[in-house]
């Protein structure tokens, strides 16, 4: 792959990322003050509220990861063959603090892929609300070191 098709793939990668992240706030907003104590007491409104919040969240930690992390490593010309690489790099470019917190995003997402409703949910829509700010905050530091970078002007 030349690198110029690279950047261009990063970069619509990168959009899908952005889509993402606003259907996630918009989810946020609406969830993030259900009460989450007993399944009986939610609304069916306020599930399928919840559900898709969990959709989206799920679809926004693949998209950071397999399209926008190992976009910029391609982009950068790094090893791509190793997802940990990956997520180390991602901390040292400041994405994050420390790189388990993205695999703790990725565990989550793993996790509701196979989750069925019953109690547990409760306790996996209360970690996924926990985990949103940490997901806008490593968006806003990904926007900001692709800005600083310039790899998407063509895109604007």
């Amino acid at each position: 792959m030349k690198q110029a098709e690279a950047v261009e793939i990063f970069c619509e990668n990168l959009e899908r990322f952005k889509k993402s992240i606003k259907w996630l706030r918009k989810s946020f907003e609406k969830c993030k003050n259900i009460e989450l104590k007993d399944l009986e007491l939610i609304s069916e409104e306020e599930l399928e509220s919840l559900e898709a919040l969990a959709n989206r969240f799920g679809r926004s930690v693949d998209i950071m990861i397999n399209k926008v992390l190992r976009g910029l490593d391609i982009v950068e010309l790094e090893d791509t063959s190793r997802k940990l690489d990956l997520l180390i790099r991602a901390e040292k470019r400041g994405f994050v603090e420390n790189y388990e917190e993205l695999i703790a995003m990725k565990d989550l997402r793993n996790e509701l892929v196979h989750e069925y409703i019953d109690e547990t949910l409760i306790d996996m829509f209360k970690e996924i609300l926990k985990e949103i700010p940490v997901l806008l905050s490593v968006y806003d530091r990904i926007l900001k070191y692709v800005d600083r970078y310039d790899y998407c002007k063509k895109q604007r």
